[in-house]
């Protein structure tokens, strides 16, 4: 089977990674990163323009197309290789407004009772200037579209300046229309997904994210600096708990809407003194969900997909998965994520331990596999993130968020220890992470 992933960030690569050890899957990746490249051959592809991937995709016979990202079902992808018989592991553009509109998602989760924060979504300004001078401090605004911004805000005068400023600066595209006001809800983020083929769903496992640049609870925003996947009694209930009420509900609530949905189904949470609160709803993995979830994931993903697309979940057992916790410790630079130099020369990928993972974000490798229509990656890709081979030092940084290091071990601390040691071993200009990841577990 011939599978191209669609993406550039670690989701990519360890989705390249997991498809690659199938022995039925012949993978390539568009356009990868400094990690997928010596795995995977690499495709000179725009992942946003959904026609010129589909052919050629079509071109080279490619069998099934694996978003990491959403960013390409956005694009319409699924829509644009309908009649090639090719498959696409993700919903439709019609579906993908669940991540990409923040409004439909908001007046979506109102309209079916999900657990949600308190708050409304606003087309008019005059309307949300309104209701702002009304709510209580601190108060969180959300642009309509996830890449426009928001915030959270403790003084009024700020969050109305703020609220006028996505107002007026918020057309990302045509379709981005408002901006959703709500309470702002104290709490650690969990991201949960299931692979759902329009009526079924697989639950995957809960993933506590690590979305500051430190442990301060005022500390600055700043995404992906870790993530942790537990082994413990209480990680399992509270997967059985979302899956139950958040993920089920969704689906059931999908097919009342007449929204045809198959591949990932994600949702990030904050855990409450009132249970779980719904904070968005996305179409992919996570970024470092995937990284840490996927490399306890025990089945072959590519027959998980193609059941998926065939509507065929219903006739699988539940999956199965490493009895391991798995902890990601991600090494940015210092500035992150407003500021950073790149260009810069990554030391240490060959000392790492074996069974510890290293998955690439920002990087550029220049000895990675080119596309030609019979490469095959070999085992040089396997044998870096293992630890055991010599790798040239020139792989380089091209953002601030550089690799994230994983670490499995039969308890959570001892995860914990072996991927924060091994990311020591790992240097770059301006190196930096959070020693605390994995400390506690939903603490």
């Amino acid at each position: 089977m011939k599978i191209l992933v669609l993406g550039t960030d670690g989701r990519a690569h360890a989705m390249v990674w997991k498809l690659f050890s199938s022995p039925s899957a012949e993978v390539f990746c568009a356009p990868g990163n400094g990690g997928a490249v010596l795995l995977a051959p690499q495709v000179d592809l725009d992942t946003r323009n959904a026609s010129a991937v589909a052919h050629w995709a079509f071109a080279e016979q490619i069998d099934l197309i694996v978003p990491a990202e959403s960013g390409s079902l956005w694009a319409g992808m699924v829509d644009e290789v309908l009649a090639m018989h090719i498959g696409v592991f993700g919903a439709s553009q019609r579906s993908t407004r669940l991540e990409w509109s923040r409004c439909y998602a908001k007046e979506f989760l109102q309209r079916y009772g999900l657990p949600a924060a308190r708050g409304r979504a606003f087309a008019s300004l005059p309307t949300a200037e309104k209701y702002l001078a009304a709510h209580s401090l601190p108060v969180v605004l959300k642009a309509d579209h996830p890449a426009a911004g928001g915030g959270i805000y403790h003084d009024r005068y700020a969050a109305l300046e703020a609220l006028r400023a996505l107002f007026v600066n918020r057309p990302i595209d045509a379709s981005s229309n408002g901006v959703v006001i709500e309470e702002h809800l104290p709490g650690i983020t969990v991201s949960f997904s299931a692979i759902v083929d329009g009526s079924t769903a697989l639950p995957l496992l809960p993933v506590r994210i690590y979305d500051q640049i430190d442990a301060a609870p005022d500390s600055p925003s700043a995404p992906g600096m870790g993530a942790i996947c537990g082994n413990s009694s209480y990680s399992r209930r509270l997967g059985a708990h979302l899956h139950r009420h958040l993920i089920s509900p969704i689906i059931d609530a999908l097919a009342r809407e007449s929204l045809p949905y198959w591949g990932i189904l994600g949702i990030d949470c904050i855990i409450t003194d009132q249970g779980p609160r719904i904070d968005a709803l996305r179409c992919s993995l996570r970024d470092m969900e995937a990284q840490v979830v996927l490399p306890r994931l025990e089945d072959d993903l590519p027959q998980l997909i193609e059941a998926a697309i065939g509507r065929r979940l219903h006739q699988l057992p539940p999956l199965r998965w490493r009895d391991e916790a798995s902890v990601g410790v991600a090494l940015v630079t210092q500035g992150y994520p407003h500021h950073f130099t790149v260009g810069g020369a990554v030391h240490g990928l060959s000392d790492v331990d074996e069974g510890v993972l290293v998955f690439h974000d920002q990087t550029h490798n220049p000895i990675g596999l080119r596309y030609t229509p019979a490469a095959r990656g070999g085992g040089m890709f396997s044998s870096l993130i293992m630890g055991t081979h010599s790798v040239a030092p020139d792989v380089t940084l091209t953002g601030g968020h550089v690799v994230t290091v994983v670490g499995l071990g039969s308890t959570l601390n001892g995860a914990r220890g072996r991927a924060l040691l091994n990311a020591e071993r790992i240097n770059f200009p301006g190196r930096t992470y959070r020693e605390d990841v994995g400390s506690h577990e939903f603490q």
